[in-house]
């Protein structure tokens, strides 16, 4: 599955995040099979598209609620919908207290489907695509979808409010990318022995690009290099793992 957010929405995340792994992904586009959805080891907060390992939120995965991650509240019945191609889906009006449209997307056949927003990704058949969209009280959503795409669609109204990045006793906070509590001294990430753990924003922060287009070019003369960076506790010194940035190889 290949996700292509809003090209300028690509690019404040190069920024931000400096070129982590994720922003490998969307530079590349490089595609994915499901089985290979968990080289996506870094957890990420707030609206927008779904992070899994292996098909699971960090929660699921037994990691809870990280700091600074969105609380989710789904506020009613989910409608799902089987279409083929494009679709208005009626989505009845927003109830009390909604701020946002939790979708996720099977795809029965491989095919490119496109959000409200104009964030789009493209699937084969049974990839599985979460997005989240802010409600605008229309009461409908759309989505455009390859004409032949057949897709099954659950959508369900929501409030998400972030909860507060943590801080340890050297005073570093720690937690999600990308979230509303703003950005953490210390991300959170899945190290390539498989225990959850941080690393500085620090060290992820070997290079920032100042277009599009650099970006691009650096990742074509830089992509096969790995850099190695620890992964620690929450404390942001106890080590218990290495989480690997980079390279035309995913983790393991």
């Amino acid at each position: 599955m290949t996700v292509t957010p809003d090209t300028r929405d690509a690019y404040t995340a190069a920024l931000r995040s400096a070129l982590v792994e994720h922003v490998n992904e969307s530079a590349h586009t490089r595609a994915q099979t499901p089985t290979r959805r968990r080289a996506l080891r870094w957890f990420a907060g707030g609206a927008g598209f779904t992070v899994a390992l292996g098909g699971a939120t960090a929660a699921a995965a037994g990691l809870g609620l990280l700091p600074g991650s969105d609380r989710v509240d789904e506020l009613a019945d989910a409608v799902v919908v089987r279409a083929t191609g494009s679709r208005v889906v009626d989505l009845g009006a927003p109830p009390a207290g909604a701020t946002h449209l939790e979708v996720e997307i099977t795809c029965l056949t491989p095919g490119h489907l496109v959000f409200a927003n104009g964030a789009s990704a493209t699937c084969d058949d049974g990839d599985v695509t979460g997005y989240t969209l802010p409600v605008d009280g229309s009461g409908a959503t759309t989505i455009d979808a390859s004409s032949t795409l057949r897709w099954e669609g659950v959508f369900t109204y929501s409030h998400r409010a972030a909860t507060a990045l943590g801080v340890n006793a050297n005073g570093d906070t720690y937690g999600v990318l990308g979230s509303d509590a703003g950005e953490p001294d210390l991300v959170a990430v899945e190290a390539t022995n498989g225990r959850s753990g941080y690393v500085y924003a620090s060290e992820l922060a070997g290079y920032t690009p100042t277009s599009p287009e650099d970006a691009a070019a650096w990742m074509a003369e830089h992509g096969d290099e790995v850099r190695v960076i620890p992964v620690y506790e929450s404390d942001g010194e106890t080590v218990v793992g290495e989480f690997h940035q980079g390279g035309a190889t995913d983790q393991p």
